[in-house]
């Protein structure tokens, strides 16, 4: 049994770091998109509430962009916006994640596989069926 305690730890471990990391993450993405709220909004000033474009109803159908291409647009904008270094803590949190699952997916498979083990020692004996 010890040997299952460790393993338990070892797995609260993974899943304590990658919390923690991802808690940090979201903290810190917080502050930065608060400062680059305030940042925008500075530089924004003289811009009318409703903006300088035109409505969608004054738009010809054929400049229209399509749902996905407002989609791909909207991917571009989040990812022109995340710093390098913030996607690099993200991924560090998501391997840090991956690994608290895979060792949590070999413990239960370790524990399936003796649990195995100890009901075919048990009943060792095979029986043919006839299908008729």
């Amino acid at each position: 049994m010890p040997d299952d305690r460790d393993r338990i730890e070892d797995l609260r471990g993974h899943i304590d770091a990658a919390h923690a990391a991802a808690d940090r993450l979201v903290r810190e993405a917080q502050v930065r998109a608060e400062a680059a709220d305030a940042a925008f909004r500075a530089r924004l000033r003289d811009v009318p509430e409703t903006g300088w474009a035109i409505g969608e109803e004054h738009r010809p159908a054929s400049e229209a962009p399509s749902e996905l291409q407002l989609a791909l647009r909207l991917l571009e904008a989040v990812r022109d916006a995340v710093p390098p270094d913030l996607t690099a803590q993200v991924a560090q949190a998501l391997r840090e994640l991956l690994l608290a699952v895979r060792a949590l997916v070999d413990w239960y498979l370790e524990r399936l596989d003796r649990l195995a083990g100890a009901g075919a020692a048990a009943d060792d004996r095979v029986e043919d069926i006839p299908i008729s």
